[in-house]
């Protein structure tokens, strides 16, 4: 291996594994410029870069007409393992290409019959000695465990791993892992592009939402063609409440169990209680959930048509909330209202120990657990459930369990077309209507 000074127009640069960084060359220019080179660049008897592209390119910006270069004749995957170990040694490359970089490094090793060191002469070209996995991953400067971490996501998706290249998590080991272990190919092309296209919150988010959508698609995917029929064993409306429950028959229906949207909602709430002082039986009952904020405007709007019975704790599992008020909030309210005077049959439990619904099929689903168990003890069966807003369709699912005949409005209709899906194709709730055993 020698020194020789070689014009710069004749050194040939083929594909390189990393990009020209322009702000890297304007500072080698400026270094050079002062000191000269500090490090000749590497080329093979063919006068085919090596290593040193940095320093190359700052000479051309220079103007120079010659640089010094080591002349080192070597096999073609000997020269390419040499601009690896260079772009390694550097330690300016993302996770990602780290990744690329050493699952290539193993891949040449392997075929030249030997596991090669970076010695510190970091371009005296490659090393004879063998090595283990460690011993390779101690010449680099990580842990043996963060070596084999980092190949591991070299396994994500060639395409996907393109779009990531230069994204926000492209340093990012831990998300990129994430991405892998999901070994889904088109799962990881998405969630990439959406990274690329400006995600910026939680990759586990992501891979949640992401998930949720897929299960929501394969549910409208397989709609049939369900229509309202005469036995109204299920009822299913898309539209707003307010307008499509005015076919409902006046005291014809026993529990009203719905979810409303909480915040800046009164009217929607007095609009629920007055409909359901006309629809609901006497002695029939209104449970709507609601936050703990809302509970005086809400308790006032609905006393006007409904007779306040009981506020229920909702204790939901999971990490305690936290409210901007200084409270760890360890409860949500369901608010319980009667229309006239209710008959007592047996005694109903104000505190129920919910369980995570996964929020698969909407932002806000709840679990069944609440829904069944008023549903079971506050109607018999045959009696009639209405939802005013039943979202993803939990309510309706209950009430398809508890061989209840139900009645279920909601104005979205992406979300319409989700709880359709569930209540008439996966749970078969008017195959459970007329199923008694199912109870």
């Amino acid at each position: 291996m020698t020194n020789q000074q070689i014009q710069v127009h004749n050194i040939k640069v083929g594909t390189r594994f990393r990009k020209l960084d322009d702000d890297k060359v304007d500072e080698l220019a400026k270094s050079i410029s002062v000191i000269g080179l500090l490090h000749p660049i590497v080329i093979d008897t063919k006068n085919n870069l090596l290593s040193g592209h940095h320093r190359l390119e700052a000479h051309r910006k220079l103007g120079r007409e010659f640089i010094e270069c080591k002349l080192v004749s070597m096999s073609e995957l000997e020269n390419e393992l040499i601009q690896i170990d260079e772009n390694l040694i550097l330690n300016q490359l993302s996770v990602l290409e780290i990744s690329e970089h050493l699952i290539r490094r193993e891949e040449i090793l392997t075929k030249l019959g030997k596991r090669s060191t970076v010695r510190d002469n970091q371009y005296a070209g490659v090393n004879s000695d063998t090595s283990t996995t460690k011993e390779l991953a101690d010449e680099i400067g990580i842990s043996e465990r963060k070596y084999q971490r980092i190949k591991q996501i070299y396994k994500i998706n060639d395409s996907a791993r393109l779009i990531l290249k230069d994204s926000v998590i492209d340093d990012n080991l831990d998300a990129l892992l994430l991405i892998e272990r999901l070994q889904d190919d088109g799962l990881q092309i998405e969630i990439a592009n959406r990274i690329k296209n400006g995600y910026a919150g939680k990759i586990r988010h992501l891979i949640k939402d992401i998930q949720n959508e897929i299960k929501q698609n394969e549910m409208l995917s397989q709609l049939d063609n369900y229509n309202n029929s005469d036995d109204n064993k299920v009822q299913l409306y898309h539209g707003d409440f307010r307008t499509e429950s005015q076919n409902i028959a006046d005291a014809s229906i026993d529990l009203i169990f719905t979810d409303g949207p909480y915040l800046d909602s009164i009217e929607l709430y007095k609009s629920m209680s007055e409909i359901g002082s006309r629809v609901l039986k006497d002695g029939g009952s209104l449970l709507c959930y609601l936050t703990q904020t809302e509970l005086p405007a809400v308790l006032s709007a609905m006393s006007e048509y409904l007779h306040y019975y009981w506020i229920i704790a909702l204790k939901h599992g999971g990490a305690t909330g936290r409210h901007g008020r200084g409270i760890f909030v360890e409860y949500k309210p369901i608010l319980w209202f009667v229309k006239g005077k209710r008959e007592r049959t047996d005694f109903v439990a104000d505190f129920i120990q919910s369980e995570p619904s996964g929020k698969v099929y909407h932002e806000w689903e709840q679990s069944e657990v609440e829904s069944d168990y008023y549903i079971s003890h506050l109607t018999n069966v045959g009696d009639i459930v209405v939802d005013f807003m039943m979202g993803s369709g939990t309510t309706g699912i209950s009430a398809g369990k508890m061989n209840r005949k139900f009645i279920g409005f909601e104005i979205e209709e992406r979300t319409f077309g989700i709880a359709k899906g569930r209540i008439t194709n996966r749970d078969k709730i008017r195959k459970i209507c007329n199923n008694p055993k199912s109870r």
